[in-house]
């Protein structure tokens, strides 16, 4: 946009009207693209659905370089504190680096619910023979990484539409993946209601990530709906029709009448 310098897709969005409201986080390299369709579902069932553009995404990769996992918490906690002051009832839904944010949110405010889609708590896959989740952030790396070729979205439309950066700033990533593997311990002291997204075939979140989450969230009510197709962003991806479908029910069964 000549404007805003935001890529033309990648803005913040605001709409729907009712009595609780919905935070939408989206995930690192990414935009809030990734969450609207899932929105505009939501919004007809009575939900306010917010999304902000977290700090140097949806322009261009440079601003992303010098940012940190910090700064995307504050302008989270910013977002949701906006929405709760105008809302009694608010729940968060995250997809990826979002879903690790949501549950920093939970852990601090009264969340209503979690809907969380292939939270990342810890990094898929190996190099050398190594799990990257033991690997990144304790051996030295370029200052930018290529992202993979086939992408995080098996779909070919989904990942046509996709809007992201091609390449990842390693610093930056490192922050992010600190900030997953340093939070397992609080997710005892999380009580909010919790429906958890995940393909065991996601090769950027490990689904391995959401098993353990489930196992340790300190909330009685919580879910795991696992799917065998789909890679990562799975609301792009083939299994988006039954993603909605469970989370609109699953938000119709808690929202205020």
């Amino acid at each position: 946009m000549p404007v805003t310098g935001v890529i033309r897709g990648a803005e913040p969005f605001e709409f729907g009207e009712g009595p609780d409201g919905i935070l939408f986080l989206h995930g690192w390299t990414s935009s809030p693209r990734e969450l609207r369709f899932l929105a505009e579902r939501i919004a007809p069932l009575g939900f306010r659905c917010e999304a902000p553009l977290l700090k140097g995404h949806g322009t261009r990769l440079e601003d992303l370089a010098p940012t940190r996992f910090a700064e995307y918490l504050s302008d989270s906690e910013a977002a949701y504190s906006a929405l709760a002051s105008r809302h009694a009832r608010v729940f968060i839904c995250g997809l990826s680096m979002g879903g690790l944010l949501a549950l920093h949110l939970a852990r601090k405010f009264p969340v209503a619910g979690l809907v969380l889609i292939a939270p990342f708590l810890s990094p898929a896959g190996k190099t050398l023979g190594l799990p990257n989740r033991w690997l990144i952030g304790r051996i030295p790396l370029p200052a930018t990484l290529a992202k993979g070729k086939d992408g995080p979205i098996l779909h070919p439309e989904g990942r046509a539409g996709h809007i992201a950066y091609p390449a990842m700033p390693s610093a930056s990533m490192v922050s992010v993946v600190v900030a997953g593997r340093s939070f397992p311990d609080s997710l005892p002291l999380i009580k909010s209601p919790a429906l958890v997204f995940h393909s065991v075939r996601d090769r950027t979140s490990d689904f391995r990530g959401s098993q353990m989450l489930i196992e340790k969230l300190g909330s009685e009510d919580k879910a795991l709906v696992a799917f065998n197709h789909g890679n990562h962003v799975l609301t792009l991806d083939y299994p988006r029709g039954h993603l909605e479908a469970e989370a609109l029910a699953w938000l119709d069964r808690r929202r205020t009448r």
